[in-house]
């Protein structure tokens, strides 16, 4: 999907925050965006291996690669 034809606030992957900003996840698997909020990640860098992942947030907690996700939106704010 590209970044065009995205709809209803959602953005491509390929922009989300990659600085520790948490954001809410469309994973590539669900072909609709999620109703609710969920799920929740944040971009981290494991600094031994050197490598970035979406840590995503739950009991327990995944973590997948950008390929894994086809979109973001921000967190809302009260």
């Amino acid at each position: 999907m590209s970044v065009m034809s995205m709809r209803g606030g959602w953005s491509s992957v390929s922009t989300a925050p990659h600085d520790g900003t948490p954001v809410i996840l469309w994973m590539a698997q669900d072909e609709a965006p999620p109703s609710l909020p969920e799920p929740v990640g944040f971009w981290t860098i494991n600094p031994a291996a050197g490598v970035g992942y979406w840590w995503i947030f739950g009991d327990p907690p995944r973590f997948c690669s950008d390929r894994q996700i086809r979109g973001w939106k921000p967190i809302l704010r009260a």
